[in-house]
């Protein structure tokens, strides 16, 4: 994104309602988790077989939506959440 589209961006988000700015949030967040998401099943599908890749995913799909009760991704649920980035080993 170059300096005159992330200006752009900035304009249109300061100029949206409190309902559409938590929607767009909302929205934008989601999009992070599934991108997320999609980097862990790709790394599973090339270093485990393919009934262990499944297995752990039906468990992460489980802890998000039985124990986290969270069937959609939203700011609500993660807020208090931080990202820690991993130290390479």
């Amino acid at each position: 994104m170059n300096e005159i589209e992330k200006r752009r961006a900035f304009q249109r988000v300061k100029s949206m309602s409190n309902d559409s700015f938590w929607k767009w949030m909302n929205a934008m967040h989601s999009q992070a988790y599934y991108k997320a998401e999609q980097h862990y099943q790709e790394a599973m599908a090339i270093e485990l077989q393919p009934k262990q890749a499944k297995a752990v995913i039906a468990k992460a799909q489980q802890i998000r939506e039985d124990w986290d009760g969270m069937a959609t991704v939203t700011i609500n649920e993660t807020e208090a959440t931080e990202w820690l980035p991993r130290r390479q080993p």
